[in-house]
């Protein structure tokens, strides 16, 4: 199933306060023209220098209420509600063997954005959470209604890798001595996450620090779809579920493989705008 595994109304009827809001307002944030070390992997890759035009980013990943707004002004309907049903990681109750992700993913009747953990689950406290269970078709709906795009591989290294000249320990983007600095998976995948870094699962936006261009959950939280046209898509950036244990994916050159149409409940995506171009915020 897994290749590696208007305003803002209408989160169910009404976009709902968020319990616990990390950041005062969305934002658009310019990236500078410049160098990125593509592929920059630690000492033993060092990456390709590679020229970046300057873009505009969302600060932020596209959160439910964002979301939301897009929803109740165009009508869409994302791949999940269509087919009513979508991938939902469900956690073990014993120990699993990490070769078959199946033990932990499940497709589920009735997971889709508005009921990210399942039927009976809603977006209640969910309004600033990162959007999920949405394809790369849909995110890319909804980055041509905000006039922008999803952005491409280099893009989205040069936004998460930020001022980085030079190389960098792959553990110290999610980690500062030990110390989670990212929502990522502590513990044992995929029995229990001890949440060391404050959220078992996904977090709100913008909860931890951001990167020298003020961008915010670059590394963990939710997967980012970057742009494609194949079937076999890609995502950056690693989530929630990525362990020391299985994944590690929380670093910028990190990608895996995805089908374009599948849906599931750990990845999202933000925009990528051109600089001439007037963002909406």
């Amino acid at each position: 199933m897994l290749l590696a595994v208007a305003a803002t109304a209408t989160l169910g009827a009404q976009a709902p306060a968020p319990m616990h809001r990390c950041l005062g307002q969305d934002a658009i944030v310019t990236v500078p023209a410049g160098t990125v070390l593509l592929g920059e992997d630690g000492a033993e890759r060092p990456g390709q220098a590679v020229r970046v035009a300057a873009f505009r980013i969302d600060a932020h990943e596209v959160t439910n209420r964002q979301f939301a707004a897009f929803v109740a002004a165009t009508g869409h309907r994302t791949r999940a509600e269509r087919e009513g049903a979508s991938a939902l990681f469900v956690a073990p109750t014993e120990a699993v063997s990490l070769d078959d992700a199946s033990r932990w993913w499940r497709w589920t009747k009735g997971a889709d954005w508005r009921h990210p953990m399942g039927p009976g689950s809603d977006l209640t406290g969910r309004a600033d959470e990162p959007v999920v269970h949405v394809d790369r078709d849909d995110a890319a709906a909804y980055a041509r209604w905000v006039g922008g795009a999803l952005p491409t591989t280099a893009q989205w290294e040069r936004a998460a890798r930020g001022n980085q000249n030079a190389t960098r320990d792959p553990v110290e983007w999610a980690f500062d001595h030990g110390k989670p600095r990212a929502n990522v998976w502590e513990g044992v995948f995929p029995i229990r996450d001890t949440a060391e870094d404050g959220y078992a699962g996904i977090a709100p936006v913008g909860c931890f620090e951001p990167n020298d261009l003020t961008l915010y959950d670059m590394v963990g939280n939710v997967w980012e779809w970057v742009a494609g046209e194949g079937d076999v898509g890609l995502v950056k950036g690693g989530s929630y579920l990525c362990a020391m244990n299985y994944c590690a994916n929380f670093r910028p050159a990190a990608y895996q493989a995805q089908e374009h149409d599948l849906p599931t409940s750990h990845i999202g995506f933000r925009v990528a705008y051109p600089v001439v171009a007037r963002a909406r915020s």
